[in-house]
């Protein structure tokens, strides 16, 4: 970060970096998505939910009162297959009756400040406990993501603490689950969340919609080697799939690889160093592809979204991409749905026949 910010000083940096950084001061959000665009979008995707289940979710926007704050990452909200995660997250907060709010201003969890310097890591970061605050939202619950649990785990307490007078401890509102680690920073993530909720049987799930799946897992860097993020993922994934496969030992959890284009190097200008740099993940990926029919890839990062598709596709192709909660989607069974013929991408579910 030194080296970059020197730099920065120095009117050097990248535009992968640099317009992200600008339009979230600007708008809010990385992508440059205004408040009334990102609420259409959402309901666009809640369209898409009840195509596939007949159920109509109408979450809340900018609402005062609400217990919690939901923020992800903008890529969840506006790319594929990062809408598949988001819808995820959409359908579980619809089914456990979850009293929540969405915001159209802070609508980034991910921070590119961190690829910048630590001010404007601060800055960015800033908006989450002055939205939460605004909102007067007890807690924050945020969506998967890389550098933004890096920077909330790491920083976030230092840099923009103590939190607003309004914030608690996060207790979750089903189970009771007091979330001590997040006793600081008020902010719990997503898969901690769930896994807790499958650990009490508070959700209903039906695996074998994923059984077209043999999926893995890769340990994102900054939620694996940065805040130790390594079970609670896994816990969920094995209560989602029937088919789940590690890949080799020394190639996950703390020794996990990169995906060849984190740090803001996401860009198709240096896509043959991006291939070069994830050859060590995409080689452990073609390893369980070869040996276990591995078709699916499983993460928590939204950058991971967007970089490990055409790695997989150059490294291992025939695999997939897919966040943790997509795959929660697909085998949640809510109550009032209809007939599920469709996983969220809307392709046919494994054995599942639409009546005539």
């Amino acid at each position: 970060m030194i080296a970059r910010a020197m730099l920065h000083e120095l009117g050097l940096g990248t535009h992968w970096i640099m317009d992200p950084v600008s339009n979230c001061n600007r708008t809010g959000n990385h992508l440059g998505i205004q408040p009334h665009a990102f609420r259409e979008i959402v309901e666009m995707l809640c369209d898409d939910i009840k195509e596939v289940t007949g159920i109509q979710i109408n979450p809340p926007f900018n609402e005062k009162g609400h217990e919690v704050l939901f923020i992800t990452p903008s890529g969840d909200v506006f790319a594929d297959p990062g809408i598949y995660t988001f819808m995820g997250y959409l359908m579980l907060f619809h089914e456990i009756g979850l009293d929540y709010t969405l915001s159209t201003y802070a609508s980034e969890g991910g921070n590119f400040g961190s690829f910048v310097s630590a001010n404007m890591m601060k800055k960015l970061n800033a908006k989450m406990y002055a939205e939460a605050e605004r909102l007067k939202a007890k807690w924050i619950l945020g969506g998967e993501c890389g550098h933004m649990w890096r920077v909330v785990h790491q920083y976030m307490e230092s840099m923009n603490g103590p939190t607003p007078a309004n914030m608690r401890a996060p207790v979750s509102p089903l189970t009771g689950t007091v979330f001590h680690n997040a006793a600081s920073t008020k902010m719990v993530h997503i898969t901690e969340f769930t896994a807790d909720l499958i650990k009490h049987d508070k959700l209903t799930l039906d695996p074998s919609r994923n059984d077209d799946l043999v999926v893995t897992f890769h340990d994102s860097c900054n939620p694996a080697r940065g805040m130790g993020l390594l079970e609670e993922p896994r816990y969920v994934l094995k209560h989602v799939c029937n088919n789940f496969v590690e890949m080799p030992e020394n190639t996950i959890r703390e020794q996990t690889f990169c995906c060849g284009g984190g740090s803001g190097l996401n860009t198709e200008e240096i896509m043959e160093l991006r291939m070069r740099g994830g050859l060590p993940r995409g080689n452990a990926l073609r390893y369980v592809q070869e040996r276990h029919g591995v078709n699916t890839l499983a993460c928590i990062c939204a950058i991971d979204r967007a970089t490990l598709p055409p790695l997989a596709s150059y490294w291992a192709p025939g695999v997939t991409v897919a966040g943790t909660h997509e795959l929660v989607a697909n085998a949640l069974v809510m109550k009032g749905e209809k007939k599920r013929t469709m996983n969220l991408r809307q392709e046919d579910l494994p054995g599942v026949e639409e009546d005539e």
